[in-house]
């Protein structure tokens, strides 16, 4: 069974990193600015996202 809530979590990851990124690049969050903290967010969610779905193809093939 595809766990449909990391698929979910990861996407949210991305748009809101790619919101940050364009929308928010010069403003500050506590120590972070918006468009350094968007590409981390970015990059976590595409490896989140990759992992679970490689994951999810491996289980398929056993």
């Amino acid at each position: 069974m595809t766990q449909w809530w990391k698929v979910l979590g990861s996407a949210a990851l991305i748009v809101v990193g790619v919101c940050l990124w364009v929308f928010a690049r010069d403003t500050e969050f506590l120590w972070f600015r918006g468009g350094p903290l968007g590409v981390v967010l970015v990059a976590v969610g595409v490896v989140d996202l990759v992992g679970s779905l490689w994951s999810r193809d491996r289980r398929r093939v056993e």
